[in-house]
């Protein structure tokens, strides 16, 4: 018995219909997901916050393929609004951000919006289907850069230099401080803001960092803490014209001034930052809080590529020690939280 021919160019008909869609299919699949990093408080090039991040983005798109973009906003809700259409004009899926100064902004977005994702990096943000935000365990990592830094002082005068004084910015001298104080009870920390509350400019003014750093060093302050962003690189450069110590902070600034910076203070916004798009990527997102510590990598002290020779053993092996104490929450640090809602 034979087969009509009819039949055989309809299933033809059918095969090639579902090919096709399964090209299709996957060609939907390939589409690479658009993340775009919107910046403030110095953008890019600050060798600090904004550059950690990226790098974790570049990373991403190394990794996943993804397509990534960039725009930077001056500081003013204008200019930031603007700076983050560009990047949903573009076809961002995924916006990245850095800190309290976009948060207006970025609700308001995000309410408007809710098939977007939002990565805010820095500072807890709550009630937001489509919202995630990385919290740093500052204080954590700033006690450890206090027990250097009290143990390695001669005058006994530390200072600590805030790009603006905010909560965020009150956990690294809230730890930085008691760090001092676990390892030399006798040595005093200056506390001193660029900027106050609300004025993010703080964060992106060297010569205001500069400034300070140098009224400091000329009271007889021998190692400074530098928690100021893109502004932290004028107080690098003092350092370097008083010839004195300094600590760095968020990314590993250790190469900027060799054998002055005693250490910097990471904080790993590129694996915070790779992680969360990577969570979006595996469909794993989930908003809230994700937390990044001592103990998952999330903070650390630099290597001290330059200044290790110059720091006796007692005080590398203080710090181990001190770091699996807060690991195992033996020792408890203080710091400042405080939540958007």
């Amino acid at each position: 018995m034979g087969f009509s021919p009819q039949p055989l160019k309809h299933l033809k008909r059918a095969a090639a219909c579902c090919i096709f869609a399964l090209f299709l299919a996957g060609t939907c699949r390939a589409e690479p997901l658009t993340v775009g990093f919107l910046a403030g408080g110095g953008g890019l090039g600050d060798q600090s916050y904004n550059d950690m991040t990226w790098l974790g983005l570049a990373k991403a798109r190394e990794k996943y393929g993804i397509r990534l973009f960039f725009s930077e906003a001056q500081e003013n809700d204008t200019s930031r609004q603007a700076a983050l259409d560009r990047l949903l004009a573009s076809g961002t899926k995924v916006v990245v951000c850095n800190g309290a100064g976009l948060l207006p902004v970025i609700k308001k977005t995000a309410a408007e919006k809710p098939e977007i994702y939002f990565i805010i990096n820095d500072y807890l943000v709550t009630g937001y289907d489509n919202i995630v935000s990385t919290t740093f365990a500052n204080h954590e990592g700033a006690f450890l850069a206090g027990v250097l830094a009290g143990s390695m002082t001669h005058s006994q005068r530390i200072g600590f230099i805030g790009g603006v004084e905010m909560c965020a910015i009150h956990s690294f001298r809230q730890g930085f401080t008691e760090g001092v104080r676990y390892a030399n009870p006798k040595a005093r920390v200056i506390s001193r803001f660029i900027a106050k509350a609300g004025n993010y400019r703080g964060f992106s003014n060297p010569n205001a960092g500069y400034a300070i750093a140098s009224t400091l060093y000329d009271q007889d302050a021998d190692i400074i803490f530098a928690v100021a962003g893109l502004s932290g690189n004028g107080i690098i450069q003092a350092a370097r014209t008083h010839n004195r110590y300094v600590i760095g902070v968020d990314a590993d600034q250790d190469h900027m001034a060799r054998g002055l910076i005693l250490t910097s203070m990471v904080k790993r916004l590129d694996r915070a930052s790779f992680m969360e798009v990577e969570k979006i990527l595996n469909h794993r997102f989930q908003p809230g809080e994700s937390e990044y510590n001592l103990a998952n990598g999330g903070v650390s002290l630099s290597p001290m590529r330059y200044t290790r020779e110059l720091i006796p053993d007692a005080v590398h092996q203080q710090l181990k020690r001190v770091e699996s104490k807060i690991i195992t929450g033996e020792l408890t640090v203080s710091h400042c939280r405080e939540v958007s809602p």
